[in-house]
């Protein structure tokens, strides 16, 4: 094969052509030898056909079939060649692997267990690099104002306080198993002049046998949507009258499920955890379950039951009692009212007398409560809440009612029913979504999508709310009164921590009991934080 006109020969080409000249000076046996052998070099492997080729052209020399001076011309062309070859094979090489080298990921390194990645921007969160441990700082302030209209006979007192001042640490073990400890630092004496802690949440979980979990301390009880929901994610300051009638957290053991929609969860509990009783406590079992038949970020219709069973705390004497009261859906209020502890005419004092309530015997105490039954005789074996909760979201609505009736079994005397309800429904003013958990069975922090700022475009969430609720405490002699409130709220979201209320509490209805037929207005007003 001719080269292009013009085009300088390689390096091979001028070995090939030196190869074929020498083959022609051979006798025509010998020169077919030759060229198969020099054509097989150009058809295989470099290493492979040279070899060869060597050891041909020595057999030829030692044989006398070609000179010495041929065997070196032949020698050395072969050797060139393979220089040749061997070169083109190091440069396609070293180009495969650049190219390799260009295109290949580096190895990802195995994380070590024993770095932990530290972030803030959902309270100070500790983590390894493997999951198996965490642990997270938190706290909450709920600071709180209120101002009443004052019915004379009351006398209502304005105030303020720390509502809720809480520290808390919580994570993972081995991933299966969370702990959380929690205490309130709020608390006050009666006069107010010292601060107490309250234990709340202390309990540890394990939920390494999906979708099953266990629960063992002090914990909210399974029961009720707005008892499970978190103190900081209610829509009004504080929750609705049914709320009064529950204990809010207790120590024992619960067994719980869920899935994506719905919830399931029942437990044994005694007292809570700082409580002790001179004789036996009081056993609760309480049961919930929760489905979501529509679950969307913009919609939801939330369904769930719950119950409660529950044995008064006994006393040395055998006769157990059980108290239900509320507030006009306001903490910070007190009043002039003498405390009216007894419902035994003959042992009340002049300022409880039944004549001061209509020559009812069945009234209770005041200090603030509205309505109150006093304590309940007749040794009282057990009482029970049964519960029917409902919720939906539309966009920036938000609807969510429940009904409570509460059934007092004891010895003498018939037996009670008392009933409770609320109804409420909010609305975002601003492109906003009431948060809410499927797997929970309950509802979230509220995020803004804009959050607050002076110099920006942001202006937080803004959310305006309305609820009616109502409480009956009398049945039978028991006439703790019956309460309706109704309650109007503003709520600010300036991001997902820092959060201002203002609410409005009307009492619509107050019929027998201490504050039989009074009126009162309150308007109330929050700061929290939450981190």
């Amino acid at each position: 094969m001719h080269s292009p006109r013009g085009a300088a020969p390689n390096a091979t080409t001028n070995h090939n052509r030196g190869n074929l000249k020498l083959a022609t000076k051979l006798n025509p046996t010998l020169r077919r030898a030759v060229c198969a052998a020099l054509l097989a070099t150009l058809a295989t492997p470099a290493f492979a056909n040279n070899e060869a080729m060597l050891e041909l052209l020595k057999v030829l020399r030692d044989q006398g079939t070609i000179k010495q001076d041929a065997y070196e011309m032949l020698r050395n062309a072969a050797l060139a060649d393979e220089e040749h070859r061997v070169a083109d094979t190091e440069k396609a090489v070293t180009t495969q692997v650049t190219q390799t080298l260009k295109t290949a990921k580096p190895a990802e390194a195995k994380p070590d267990p024993n770095d932990v990645k530290v972030t803030l921007n959902d309270g100070l969160k500790f983590k390894t690099a493997d999951g198996n441990f965490s642990a997270q700082v938190g706290t909450f302030l709920q600071f709180d104002s209120a101002l009443y209209g004052n019915d004379p006979r009351s006398k209502f007192g304005n105030g303020t306080e720390l509502r809720r001042g809480r520290i808390s640490v919580l994570g993972t073990v081995y991933q299966d198993w969370d702990y959380k400890f929690e205490a309130d630092f709020a608390g006050t004496t009666g006069g107010g002049s010292a601060n107490t802690l309250k234990v709340t949440d202390a309990f540890v979980r394990y939920k390494g046998i999906a979708p099953l979990n266990f629960t063992f301390g002090n914990f909210k009880p399974p029961y009720s949507l707005e008892a499970m929901t978190s103190d900081t994610n209610t829509t009004f300051t504080e929750r609705a009258l049914p709320f009064s009638l529950i204990n809010d957290r207790l120590l024992g053991a619960q067994i719980g499920a869920n899935g994506s929609n719905w919830t399931a969860a029942a437990g044994v509990f005694g007292a809570p955890v700082t409580t002790q009783n001179t004789a036996n406590e009081g056993l609760t079992g309480a049961a919930r379950v929760t489905f979501d038949p529509i679950l969307q970020k913009d919609r939801l219709v939330h369904l769930g039951a719950s119950g409660q069973i529950r044995e008064p705390d006994h006393t040395t004497t055998g006769l157990d009692t059980v108290r239900f009261s509320a507030k006009p859906e306001s903490n910070i209020i007190a009043d002039a009212l003498t405390a009216c502890s007894t419902v035994s005419v003959a042992n009340a004092t002049a300022a409880c007398r039944a004549v001061n309530f209509g020559g009812r015997t069945g009234f209770g105490r005041s200090s603030g409560r509205l309505v109150d039954t006093g304590s309940i005789g007749g040794n009282v074996n057990y009482w029970t809440h049964g519960n029917v909760e409902a919720a939906g979201i539309y966009g920036p609505f938000s609807l969510q009612g429940e009904y409570v009736y509460t059934d007092v079994d004891r010895d003498a005397g018939d037996d009670l029913g008392f009933e409770s309800y609320y109804v409420q429904a909010s609305l975002f003013l601003t492109d906003d979504v009431r948060a809410y958990k499927g797997d929970k069975g309950y509802f979230d922090p509220v995020q803004p999508k804009t959050p607050f700022k002076f110099h920006g475009p942001g202006w937080g969430a803004w959310e305006v709310a309305a609820r009616f609720s109502a409480l009956d405490l009398n049945d039978q002699e028991v006439h703790g009164g019956r309460l309706e409130d109704f309650t109007a709220g503003l709520n600010w979201y300036a991001n997902r921590f820092v959060r201002f209320s203002a609410n409005y509490v009307t009492v619509v209805g107050l019929d027998e009991g201490a504050h039989d037929n009074e009126d009162l207005d309150a308007l109330q007003f929050r700061a929290q934080v939450q981190y």
